[in-house]
């Protein structure tokens, strides 16, 4: 090589060296790569809350510790497995799960823990189908985990085929004394199996005794299992359900009928790449917590971050809130009277806000009318209701306004105080109604879910039967 094409191929060198050292400084400077054609999205999820309780002693009264302050606790475990089944929406080729002690006092030790497709098997939601098993690891492939008190952890991937709309086990076994201190309250179905010993290989547990710590019971919960996630390709759309009891499907005939879930079959059967996760939890309020109920969660503004933008995937959330702010919410002197239309305005501008920030699209849903509950109705609290739902119609703040309230109404019996007034306060029609006229049946959750489909997906899909 002659001595000038040496000195050219030697600046050549210096000059991509400087031109990728330039790249690791600046952030606008790309090297080209493949372009990503997967990513990993939250298939199923619920929202977590604590379940730790004041320990009541003689006459009811709380025990209390040495400094005078009441004791509480959370349900404690040992030599026991947990076997919860789950409805995913999208489905992959990889998946993971991931376990919550975000209200944990205390660390939490899960031995062993597995992950299998239901075998479908009527009446037994525990049996696994024959093999689909495969065990879970941690931390790069250990096969336990220690999860720190305000934490989660997320388990290594696995190969496994799941299908959308699939029905998947996941069994966990703690070896020692454990805290379940993060649980979700409301269930459709019996989706939990605790029993003694370590059972996480067994194909079903229907035939084995119910553990003494955690019985079997028609109120049936979900434990410390706060997702499972599926490598899907990258234009798939994680769309999150945040709200309350409404939206976590209060009445609903089975997991696979509230509005949430109603959305995702939508998507699947009409080819959508879309991935739903139901994030709302019964009694919930948007702008305050609920002191002394855990079980209701912390409020909207709080749990926002953890529970639609942390969630892995997430492009897009539709949020439904404000019936039991109105209801029972602080009001403008701090009394638990109902909140008004301002405090929930400036509620759901923080949500849109931060939602934007983290480039998500927000969709906000309307209040669902409540008149035909006489305990829930005044004329103060649909006053409320309604400014509420005219500034979601017509603020232009959100990606999209679902009109839940416009959806469900329709013909109800009206209770005393509502039948006085002219004119009639709207209400949730009966045949859409699971109760007097708060929460809907599977008809009105139909209704609602199609809606939120057409809102999202610029569609005009009609259900099967309307509210009117």
């Amino acid at each position: 090589m002659t001595p000038a094409r040496n000195n050219a191929h030697k600046r050549f060198a210096i000059a991509l060296i400087a031109l990728l050292s330039g790249c690791l400084l600046l952030p606008a400077c790309t090297v080209p790569t493949k372009p990503v054609t997967q990513k990993w999205v939250a298939t199923w999820g619920q929202a977590m809350t604590s379940q730790y309780a004041r320990v009541a002693g003689h006459g009811g009264k709380p025990v209390r510790d040495a400094y005078g302050q009441p004791v509480e606790r959370a349900p404690t475990v040992d030599h026991l497995t947990l076997r919860q089944t789950v409805n995913v929406s999208a489905g992959g080729e990889r998946v993971r799960i991931r376990l919550s002690n975000y209200y944990g006092r205390a660390p939490l030790t899960v031995s062993a823990a597995r992950i299998a497709l239901a075998a479908g098997h009527a009446g037994d939601l525990s049996a696994t189908e024959p093999g689909s098993d495969r065990p879970l690891s941690f931390d790069g492939g250990k096969p336990s985990i220690t999860i720190a008190p305000g934490r989660e952890a997320v388990s290594d991937p696995v190969d496994l085929r799941v299908p959308a709309l699939a029905d998947v086990v996941v069994s966990l076994y703690f070896d020692g004394p454990t805290q379940l201190a993060d649980f979700h309250p409301m269930e459709q179905a019996h989706t939990t199996y605790a029993v003694d010993g370590d059972a996480t290989r067994q194909p079903s547990l229907a035939q084995r005794p119910a553990a003494k710590a955690l019985p079997r019971t028609r109120d049936d919960h979900i434990y410390l299992l706060d997702g499972v996630e599926v490598e899907a390709p990258a234009d798939t759309r994680g769309i999150i359900a945040f709200g309350d009891s409404i939206t976590d499907g209060a009445l609903a005939s089975a997991p696979t009928a509230s509005w949430p879930a109603v959305l995702a079959r939508i998507a699947q059967r009409n080819g959508d790449a879309a991935a739903v996760v139901n994030a709302g939890i019964s009694a919930d309020e948007l702008a305050t917590d609920q002191i002394g109920a855990p079980g209701a969660g912390a409020s909207g503004l709080k749990r926002f971050l953890r529970d639609v933008v942390d969630r892995p995937g997430v492009t897009d959330v539709v949020v439904l809130f404000g019936a039991n702010d109105i209801n029972r919410g602080i009001d403008p002197a701090g009394y638990p009277n109902g909140a008004s239309a301002g405090d929930l305005i400036a509620s759901m501008r923080m949500l849109a806000d931060v939602a934007h920030q983290h480039h998500l699209r927000i969709y906000a849903g309307t209040v669902t009318p409540f008149a035909g509950l006489a305990d829930w109705y005044s004329p103060q609290r649909e006053a409320v209701r309604l400014q509420f739902n005219a500034w979601i119609r017509h603020s232009g703040l959100f990606d999209g306004v679902v009109d839940f309230s416009a959806a469900v109404a329709g013909a109800y019996t009206p209770p005393p105080l509502a039948a006085k007034q002219s004119p009639l306060p709207v209400g949730m029609a009966t045949v859409c109604a699971g109760d007097a006229g708060l929460h809907p049946n599977d008809r009105g959750y139909a209704v609602m879910g199609t809606l939120a489909y057409n809102v999202l997906f610029h569609a005009t899909l009609q259900p099967p039967q309307g509210c009117r």
